[in-house]
């Protein structure tokens, strides 16, 4: 607690003090007002106690001063008047009345009373009416509320993180904040890239750690902090905790109390710089396309400045719109020196070494007899509660494409968490857990020359005995095949810095080297052949042996290319799972939600690509799932495995190829339906009981919460921005809305716009007939709620929703207005935005800014501020992707 938060009250009961000795008999209210002060800083130094000293002691001294200024004629005496005998209590009555003027009792009366009112306002006034909070005021109220009920956590050995660092033997800890896995392996790729003798680093996973242990670093150790921003500027689910505690006051980050940190030797640490002994470095993951850019990021590095560490080399920043590979390389280079010279480190040479990296990992074949998982199991044994790293098997109750006569595959898929314990809201994201293609995975296991062994049982263990992750897989053994078909991901391209460090020291012909050492060390050359072909390791394989093919025969002493399988297990960063927002109200539908999602192909950019036996064509890696998932329940081709293999194989494949499963799909052409889609091949795995002779069929998903909500109160306009696929939580939304008006018909219900936006009307309006029912049912309580369109294929200009607000322009802002005469400030109506952030977001905004500018006549800047004001109070909300 700072000091200067005592300077309001003690203000406060100087003032009360200064009229109680405004009396002739000065001297007890001068002693009483020293005894305060001297009680008040013995409080501030035992416990620093500022609740109850506020509460209790501040007005009991007060009113303790004030009777004895008001009483000193009794207990003290004049210095003119004469010495007399003791008086009877009635003489004793008569000199408090002569003693004291009127104007003094006036005075103390009136603080007395004013003393009174307060502490006893509750009781006097009633509780205080509820406010309309933000949501950040709303975490912040409940985070202080968990405070005031929770004692102060004791000290855990087992969560103190730099115990567990200096127990390995490490002098530097790596932790990461991360929602999808990208910050996760970006802290693993650094901790191989700064080992040395001298520099020996731990990755760990903050939430497993008390935050509170970061003061014990000396200034010969460091930590490292790779932390992703989610959300709408938000801490990750795994960083939550830390960010709380650093940046305690969500809307004001920067005015935070300083958190209570502690040493486990129990040395003192200072007030107000309890981390000055302690150095950090920090590289943020972001996308600028988002308001927030790496605001997680930003704020824990100006909150560890503040509270007294040292930063080494600049805070580093990459952007996902852009090449945050290339962001996370330049920032390394520049760092990593300092990193070392800090540690009493010489800085490396570049001397061109590409000797073989120790492994992460150690693959071990175990006997067939032991139990394997081969179904993309997430864990073992029974599991309370369902969440990211314990994901439902949910039973999928439908799947329908919504627009059969469009060019492209649009998906309705259903779920049912019946039995699963989680439930959802409108607004929330379903996290779905895909299955890698049976092409893409033999053409891996094929270029690995795996596919002899690809069902052999196997283990695969960390080779750090510190390592926090002991294993590799969430399972403890399990084969080559369903590795890379359930657990890592293999169709992204190759990393330039991965290609460096582990794919160019197993090149040992000319050949290799010669085709690798470029795409390793020029960038341009990598983002034109790798990343623009999306060149997935297998593929990049096949290249590196095709050049050994064209270049003939080795040389002397050369070897054909071969990388070892530990390798790519390091080079496949772990199969994440994808986030949809729910299109289905969890009120209206309580244990089904729904995704609505487009299927993503497409051509790469680069001739490289042929080299691949797929061709060029790319597929999004769970959209195309969920498409064989569709395939699989409306009758496609389905071999049960388990029929044809004697493999430990179990699952249906779903293919159009009648080769398959006969043949290894690494030497199978995906064959293109009536769209052009490539029909990959998937092995999915059905009910564990099935009720009927339908096809039935499990996907892995958990719930994952969002602020993106509805306002509580029905009577306040909304207005939905959601063009293509965006118009999934504005369904759920909708769903509610007129849900609410059938059940109260009598209620009043704020106005509800909708603009949908897509291609064609005849092909891409999606759940047309639905949403016009829903809004006949919200009209019947609030008449101007209507859907708006903007198909931008429709006619030879190009039309889309940021054009229909400008057209709307009066419609939208009488719905602003919110029964207001005029805004002056941020419009109570909400407004929410969901789809492209790149574009479509940013055009939405500047378009609203302009609409209030306008009908308001104020300047654009004095409504973009207002539009920035209406984010700040959860008036404007945002569910964007790029």
């Amino acid at each position: 607690m700072r000091v200067t938060e005592f300077s309001q009250p003690t203000l406060s009961w100087v003032f009360i003090f200064t009229l109680a000795t405004l009396t002739r008999y000065q001297l007890a209210g001068f002693a009483w007002f020293y005894v305060y002060h001297a009680l008040d800083w013995g409080f501030r130094q035992i416990g620093r106690i500022a609740s109850l000293t506020q509460r209790i002691i501040y007005p009991v001294l007060g009113l303790l001063a004030i009777s004895a200024a008001f009483l000193s004629p009794v207990f003290g005496s004049n210095t003119s008047t004469p010495e007399i005998e003791q008086p009877t209590d009635n003489d004793a009555m008569s000199a408090i009345a002569s003693g004291v003027e009127w104007g003094d009792m006036v005075i103390v009366s009136s603080v007395i009373v004013g003393a009174a009112t307060f502490l006893f306002r509750k009781y006097i006034f009633g509780a205080k009416p509820a406010q309309d909070l933000t949501i950040a005021q709303k975490a912040a109220a409940a985070q202080k509320a968990v405070k005031a009920a929770v004692p102060r956590k004791e000290y855990d050995s087992d969560r103190d993180f730099v115990l567990k660092m200096r127990n390995a033997g490490k002098n530097v800890v790596v932790l990461y904040g991360s929602q999808t896995g990208t910050a996760e392996d970006f802290a693993t790729r650094l901790a191989k890239d700064i080992q040395s003798p001298a520099v020996r680093p731990l990755v760990l996973d903050p939430e497993l750690y008390d935050w509170q242990c970061l003061a014990s670093l000396t200034d010969v150790e460091l930590v490292i902090f790779v932390l992703a921003t989610a959300g709408e500027g938000e801490a990750t689910d795994n960083m939550e905790a830390w960010f709380n505690a650093l940046a305690s006051d969500p809307e004001s980050p920067d005015d935070s109390d300083i958190p209570e940190f502690r040493r486990a030797d129990g040395h003192e640490l200072d007030e107000d710089i309890p981390l000055q002994d302690i150095s950090y470095a920090m590289f943020g993951l972001g996308n600028n396309t988002y308001e927030q850019f790496n605001h997680h990021a930003r704020v824990v590095d100006r909150r560890l400045q503040a509270l007294g560490a040292s930063r080494v080399g600049e805070r580093g920043e990459g952007d996902d719109d852009s090449d945050i590979e290339e962001d996370f390389a330049r920032w390394k280079e520049a760092t990593l020196p300092l990193i070392r010279q800090h540690l009493g480190s010489s800085t490396p040479l570049e001397s061109g070494d590409e000797s073989a990296p120790e492994p992460t990992w150690k693959v071990v074949e175990v006997p067939a007899s032991q139990q394997t998982r081969t179904k993309g199991e997430f864990f073992e044994g029974a599991v309370v509660t369902h969440d990211s790293r314990h994901p439902f098997a949910a039973p999928v109750t439908a799947a329908v494409e919504l627009t059969p006569t469009a060019d492209r595959h649009l998906l309705h898929v259903e779920v049912d968490l019946a039995g699963s314990g989680m439930r959802h809201e409108s607004g929330d994201h379903i996290g779905v857990y895909p299955t890698n293609a049976d092409e893409e995975v033999d053409l891996l296991l094929s270029a690995l020359e795996l596919l002899d062994k690809a069902d052999v049982p196997i283990a695969a263990r960390a080779t750090d005995p510190f390592a926090p992750q002991q294993s590799l897989f969430p399972v403890e053994t399990t084969t080559y095949r369903a590795a890379f078909r359930h657990y890592l991901e293999i169709t992204i391209p190759v990393p330039r810095a991965q290609i460096k460090s582990l794919v160019l020291p197993f090149a040992h012909s000319e050949a290799a080297r010669s085709f690798l050492r470029p795409l390793a060390e020029d960038k341009d050359a990598h983002a034109a052949t790798v990343a623009a072909g999306c060149m997935t390791l297998a593929r990049l394989i096949n290249a590196v042996r095709d050049a050994e093919r064209q270049a003939g025969t080795l040389g002397e002493g050369e070897e054909p290319f071969a990388l070892p399988v530990e390798a790519a297990f390091e080079l496949c960063p772990r199969l994440q799972a994808r986030l949809y927002s729910i299109s289905s109200s969890g009120k209206v539908h309580p244990d089904r939600p729904t995704i609505t999602a487009v299927v993503l192909q497409y051509d790469s950019k680069t001739e490289q690509s042929v080299q691949a036996k797929l061709g060029s064509r790319r597929c999004g890696v769970a959209t195309n799932y969920l498409l064989g998932a569709l395939r699989y329940l409306r009758g496609d081709r389905a071999v049960d495995l388990e029929s044809v293999s004697s493999a430990p194989r179990s699952g249906f494949l779903v293919t159009d190829n009648s080769q398959l499963p006969g043949s290894d799909a690494s030497d199978v052409i995906a064959a293109k339906d009536g769209k052009g889609y490539a029909m990959q091949s998937f092995t999915l795995q059905p009910a564990q009981v099935s009720s009927t002779d339908a096809r039935e069929l499990t996907m892995p998903v958990f719930i994952r919460k969002s602020a993106f909500r509805l306002p509580t109160d029905n009577s306040t306009p909304i207005i939905m921005i959601g063009p293509g696929t965006g118009l999934a939580p504005m369904r759920a939304f909708i769903q509610e809305r007129a849900q609410a008006a059938r059940e109260n018909p009598d209620q009043p219900m704020g106005t509800a716009l909708l603009f949908f936006g897509a291609r064609t009307e005849a092909h891409d309006y999606m759940y047309r007939e639905e949403l016009e029912s829903l809004f006949e049912d919200i009209k019947q309580t609030a008449p101007e709620s209507q859907i708006i369109t903007a198909f931008s294929r429709d006619q030879p200009q190009k039309i889309y929703v940021q054009h229909r607000l400008a057209e709307h322009a009066e419609l939208v802002y009488r719905t602003l207005l919110a029964g207001q005469q005029k805004l002056n400030g941020a419009p109570k109506a909400h407004v929410y935005v969901c789809g492209d952030a790149k574009s479509m977001a940013k055009d939405v905004s500047k378009a609203l800014s302009a609409l209030i500018s306008e009908r308001e006549g104020v300047s654009e800047e004095v409504a973009a501020k207002w539009v920035s004001d209406m984010r700040r109070l959860s008036h404007y909300q945002e569910d964007v992707w790029s």
